[in-house]
């Protein structure tokens, strides 16, 4: 991998910079990165991170390895019509981190035989903990799947899905920081209820959050192992768990998650040819 091209320069392009640099998998002088027309977020890129920044497609294009779309589904169809008339080499890969996108509508701009890779990262890349699923399209091959994969492992951890499972990808572990935020936010407002000073409840719940991940990720037991595990009878933690279970919080969970997948189906949808 000699050089990598950045089409959009959002916190997620930005995220991913700062991971291969750290990594050293390329020199800055090696990442290029271009938008529609942010002249200063381009600044920003180049003083912050050293990278290559440019208006000049043919320059951009020419001799990159990964041509990464990072921009919103709504300025697909224009990103992909440009690259489309870019005479791109068989070899190039464009990966895209479009919610919804389908590799079938990236392909149908795109030269026959072009690889394409979906990729869903998420928010946490920004602090090299991203949970990155990545999806091959038609025609690309293993190897051209391993150099994304590394890739996107300077971010955090990234496995490969079939493309049938993007949906929900996005739906877990692409929104999945939100819901999380969502239950933080919840638990912090509670804890102010219950007379915690709002300080030391955010410190409080900040370790238990991490405290709870560690166990998960270094324990062989389930979730609903470790909840037992916690859960005396008739103790603090089962009065708790019996309100959670009395408003059905585990059903509303998994309407979330539905909601998310089916928002993100409808995307791929509206964005089909």
């Amino acid at each position: 991998m000699d050089k990598i091209a950045f089409i959009g320069a959002g916190a997620m392009t930005e995220a991913i910079v700062r991971g291969v640099i750290k990594a050293e998998l390329l020199p800055a002088s090696h990442i290029w990165v271009t938008n529609h027309a942010n002249e200063e977020r381009l600044q920003h890129m180049q003083a912050a991170y050293g990278v290559t920044v440019t208006r000049n497609q043919i320059d951009l294009l020419q001799e990159t390895d990964i041509i990464i779309l990072s921009v919103k589904p709504k300025d697909a169809e224009q990103a992909l019509h440009s690259l489309g008339k870019a005479q791109l080499k068989k070899q190039q890969i464009v990966v895209s981190l479009m919610a919804g996108i389908t590799s079938a509508y990236l392909e149908s701009f795109l030269p026959v035989g072009q690889p394409v890779i979906r990729v869903m990262p998420n928010t946490s890349a920004t602090i090299l903990e991203s949970a990155t699923a990545i999806a091959a399209g038609t025609f690309t091959d293993k190897h051209q799947l391993q150099l994304v994969q590394q890739l996107f492992g300077t971010v955090g951890s990234a496995v490969e899905v079939g493309e049938e499972s993007m949906d929900a990808v996005t739906a877990i572990s692409g929104s999945g920081p939100a819901y999380i935020y969502y239950l933080m936010e919840a638990l912090e407002e509670a804890s102010l209820k219950v007379g915690l000073d709002e300080e030391v409840g955010k410190q409080l719940l900040i370790q238990t959050f991490k405290g709870a991940a560690a166990m998960l990720e270094q324990s062989d037991l389930s979730p609903a192992q470790l909840r037992a595990n916690i859960t005396s009878a008739g103790g603090t933690t089962a009065a708790g768990i019996s309100v959670l279970e009395e408003q059905h919080v585990k059903a509303a969970v998994t309407a979330c998650v539905q909601a998310a997948a089916a928002r993100s189906k409808e995307m791929g949808q509206a964005y089909s040819k």
